[in-house]
């Protein structure tokens, strides 16, 4: 294996474990993933290249290379990894890792055979041509999605094609050049030189501790590492390093247990640091030569033993940590007490509230797409007041909707509510917003209450800069606009801090791990309120006489924090979804009930 191309996957694996590692100071780490991409892609073209695949036989034998190289390690791992999970994890955990781990044992891979027909020009138009058209359905995709949906990394599978017929190419084109000791891919040694020396700083931009544009730098990056792995240049001190060229030779081993080593002893301090990464290199190197070296090495019936043995072994762990009391875990009586307590506010608030039971709910029967989304559209029992409410919006109404009406002691005449995924109240972002706000808008004319509440997570779209022409400012206004030809007062939620998904779980983790929980668990301040800015200036630009914005932020603001969980109870206020629990709501209290007492006294 050329030695640059391991030092590459050394730097690759090392960004991507500082990502994981520090993701709020290396927040471009992710990237060492592109590089990966390409350079499989460069190597599968090179294997596919010198050997042809004519037949079934070389078909499964090119694949057995591949899984020899793979599925030994892959299987033990995840062996361990079940194991460490129900020793060193809450049984609260075990249900989505039980689950995945199964899936896990299922291995899906895709085939791509490029027939070798000494045509590398051809071949070269055809890869790049993918890689340019694969890059634009890339970009268009949703970026969580488009990360790890396989269909839409070809493009950097094809960047790496590209190294390899470009090469091919110049052999061909000039076949004495391929002995000269200058051969260079431009034609000219100092261009050559200063692109690639270009195209390592671009990798170096990685590093940096700001965000930057992922559709300019990611291909930006996939781009620098193909023509890098073209270049076979070695007069460069980074890429002929032995050091990182070891790390890219445990770098498989590397990829696979850093995460879980992270993720199961969650580092919050320098010591914790120090030992996750002591361990994720220690049990890389000892996998590496310990057994990943050794069963390289082994014929093939040897290697299937091995294989069976570990499949078996897979299934045998997986029926026995569902099945034998074992695994069971015991904890203190007053540790389990706060384990039960925060568990019991799980999945959501509003499915253990006692009064919900005095309100019913109907289908969206006129549209079935919203029906689709529908988490709750409905009426409440009868109050013994003269003033009709209403509350529309996305899950934050079934969240807010009991708490909200607990404080008017039913002191109200009608009271509707309509909560619809993706249904914003008045900020469309999407067709399917669209038709919620427009559902919400026949529904305000039917009913015609005296108070509507607009209760929203605010979508990712309000926390972007605001267009010059402003025209999503425009549009919400004209749709509270519409509100307020009906109603006598609107109130809007403001702005309210984004929560880690799955918080519960992290700090349950840290309840039962550590003495103090870490008050690096609480939200800092001024990130969060940086990060709602937008939200907020949007919503400052509001024109609507009728309308008030309250925030729920002060019942959590503590000097520069922004509280997630109870210091003295060991309570979260926080789900895993993002949504206040009991607890949360209970800190609410003032700010609602002088919204009450406004309602009443003004109404």
């Amino acid at each position: 294996m050329r030695l640059d191309i391991q030092c590459l996957r050394g730097i690759a694996i090392l960004l991507v474990f500082i990502f994981h590692l520090f993701p709020k100071v290396f927040i471009n780490g992710f990237f060492g993933v592109d590089i990966f991409f390409v350079i499989s892609g460069f190597l599968m073209a090179q294997n596919l290249t010198k050997s042809e695949v004519t037949g079934i036989k070389d078909f499964f034998s090119f694949y057995y290379k591949r899984f020899r190289r793979i599925l030994p390690l892959y299987y033990l791992v995840v062996f361990l990894i079940v194991i460490m999970v129900h020793l060193y994890l809450g049984d609260y955990l075990w249900g989505n890792n039980n689950r995945y781990s199964v899936a896990s044992l299922f291995l899906v891979t895709n085939h791509l055979v490029i027939h070798d027909q000494m045509d590398y020009f051809s071949e070269f138009v055809v890869v790049s041509l993918i890689t340019l058209f694969g890059y634009i359905a890339f970009a268009m995709a949703m970026d969580k999605f488009a990360f790890n949906f396989m269909l839409l990394r070809l493009w950097q599978f094809s960047a790496g094609f590209m190294a390899v017929f470009w090469n091919r190419m110049r052999v061909n084109m000039c076949p004495k050049e391929k002995e000269k000791p200058g051969n260079h891919i431009i034609g000219h040694s100092n261009s050559n030189n200063d692109i690639f020396t270009l195209s390592l700083s671009i990798l170096g931009l990685c590093l940096l501790p700001n965000q930057n544009n992922v559709l300019i730098l990611r291909p930006l990056i996939t781009m620098c590492t193909a023509f890098i792995i073209a270049s076979e240049i070695n007069n460069y001190q980074i890429l002929s390093s032995k050091l990182l060229g070891y790390i890219g030779d445990i770098s498989y081993v590397l990829y696979l247990v850093h995460w879980p080593i992270i993720a199961i002893f969650q580092p919050y301090n320098i010591q914790d640091y120090v030992f996750v990464t002591a361990a994720t290199f220690l049990s890389s190197m000892f996998l590496h030569h310990v057994y990943e070296k050794k069963y390289l090495k082994l014929n093939s019936k040897n290697l299937t033993i091995l294989l069976l043995t570990l499949m078996f072994g897979n299934a045998f762990l997986q029926y026995s940590i569902r099945n034998h009391t074992i695994w069971n875990k015991t904890y203190s009586g007053d540790l389990q007490e706060k384990i039960d307590a925060n568990k019991a506010q799980l999945p959501f608030s509003w499915m253990h509230d006692l009064s919900d039971h005095e309100c019913s709910e109907k289908k969206i029967l006129e549209d079935s797409v919203l029906e689709e989304n529908n988490l709750g559209c409905g009426t409440c029992m009868r109050g013994n007041g003269s003033i009709s409410m209403m509350m529309l919006g996305n899950s934050y109404v079934m969240s807010l909707k009991n708490y909200i009406r607990d404080q008017f002691h039913y002191n109200y005449s009608d009271f509707h509510f309509c909560s619809i995924g993706g249904g914003n109240g008045f900020y469309m972002d999407s067709p399917a917003s669209q038709r919620a706000i427009n559902f919400y808008q026949r529904e305000v004319e039917l009913h015609k209450p005296d108070v509507l509440f607009l209760l929203s997570r605010h979508p990712p779209p309000m926390k972007d800069p605001i267009e010059h022409n402003k025209r999503d400012i425009e549009q919400m206004n004209k749709n509270i606009k519409y509100y307020e030809k009906f109603v006598k007062k609107i109130y809007i939620l403001g702005a309210h801090p984004l929560y880690q998904h799955s918080f519960v779980d992290f700090f349950l983790q840290n309840v039962i791990n550590r003495p103090e929980v870490p008050e690096t668990l609480h939200l800092d301040r001024r990130a969060a309120d940086n990060e709602m800015k937008f939200v907020r200036k949007r919503l400052s630009m509001v024109e609507c006489e009728k309308c008030e914005i309250f925030e729920l932020t002060p019942a959590f603001l503590y000097a520069d924090k922004y509280l997630t969980f109870d210091e003295e109870e060991s309570i979260s206020y926080v789900d895993n979804t993002g949504h206040l629990t009991s607890a949360g709501l209970k800190l609410c209290d003032p700010i609602l009930k002088n919204i009450t007492k406004e309602i009443m006294r003004t109404i």
